[in-house]
């Protein structure tokens, strides 16, 4: 996700429906079902407006471009180096070398604090996003506040959460991906901190979010962001996208600058849709994508298109198993990631 210099104030909890989960009714959020380890990439780009909130919609991302991504995993918060400031948390989410603490159900979905920089910042009273089930057109809100060093100043920090089921339907997403029982969910956040030093700043945080299923992490998400600090307002706008979602590996696998695509969804069933970096296509060239099975033999190449940075992949006919991808400049191996087929 896009950091801000301030500490976390985005909704970090992101998505993904690649996986075999029970499927829940569009009108009604269920809590997640995953399993500690499981990761997820998501590719964010320029700011797009929200598809419309009602009931039985189509929502078309399908020809949307990422211009960059990052790495998350959720891991049990027990054992952790910071489990003790955080009792009532069950999981943690790990992306960008910060730490956040969350319930994710059974029956909310809540949020304790995080650790940023190796400083912790637990809340005294925590931030509930919204209840599980949790069912179209009903809605919530829950205030939360807690003390926090912010570049050495003691902040006081208060706030209030409004959540809303306002919208079900359908979603395509890049690579010819269809997701039915899609549910919209839109979430506002007030936070003020406030310090003796510094004022008063207020934070503005309105997020539409698309869920699928019991997965733990939205495949959309848009974020309008605003911080008013006496006379001056800033704003930040951005969209993100889930690229890939892993149920379980024993270690994060973080994204590098020289990371030169990305696929999803992964496993995949149908078509596989390959993303390549701006950085990869201009400082670190590749010129094509070779797969092969386990047996190291080829089983298809797909070659760049100069000025177009992604691929599509059909691999319905494929036999089910796991299969590399490599990205290729000349006879040169790049980078090799592992494509699941089901």
């Amino acid at each position: 996700m896009i950091q801000s210099t301030n500490p976390p104030l985005v909704f970090l909890v992101l998505v993904s429906i690649f996986i075999s989960f029970p499927h829940a009714k569009a009108q009604t959020l269920l809590a997640p079902s995953f399993q500690s380890g499981a990761s997820f990439t998501m590719g964010v780009l320029n700011f797009s407006e929200a598809g419309a909130a009602g009931e039985n919609m189509a929502w078309d991302y399908s020809s949307v471009v990422t211009v960059n991504s990052y790495n998350g995993q959720i891991l049990s918060s027990s054992p952790s180096q910071f489990e003790d400031d955080f009792p009532n948390a069950n999981w943690m989410l790990e992306s960008g070398g910060a730490q956040y603490y969350y319930n994710y159900g059974p029956d909310v979905f809540e949020y304790y604090g995080g650790v940023e920089g190796g400083v912790s910042y637990a809340y005294s009273d925590s931030e509930i996003y919204f209840p599980y089930p949790f069912s179209f057109g009903e809605t919530w809100t829950d205030t939360f506040e807690n003390v926090l060093n912010i570049f050495g100043v003691e902040t006081h920090r208060s706030g209030v959460v409004s959540s809303e089921v306002n919208g079900y339907g359908t979603l395509d997403l890049p690579g010819g991906v269809h997701v039915e029982d899609v549910s919209r969910l839109s979430i506002s956040r007030v936070i003020v901190d406030n310090a003796k030093a510094t004022g008063e700043v207020t934070y503005l945080i309105d997020l539409d979010m698309f869920y699928a299923g019991t997965t733990v992490v939205p495949m959309v998400t848009h974020t309008h962001f605003q911080v008013i600090e006496g006379q001056d307002t800033a704003t930040q706008d951005y969209t993100e996208i889930l690229q890939s979602y892993l149920v379980a590996v024993d270690e994060l696998q973080h994204i590098e600058t020289e990371t030169d695509f990305s696929m999803f969804p992964n496993p995949a069933s149908s078509k596989v849709q390959f993303v390549f970096t701006s950085r990869a296509l201009t400082f670190n060239p590749i010129d094509a994508i070779q797969i092969r099975d386990i047996t190291g033999r080829l089983i298809e190449t797909l070659q760049l298109i100069s000025g177009i940075n992604s691929g599509v992949i059909d691999v319905s006919s494929w036999a089910k198993g796991v299969y590399t991808a490599t990205s290729m400049r000349g006879l040169e191996n790049i980078s090799t990631k592992q494509l699941i087929v089901e």
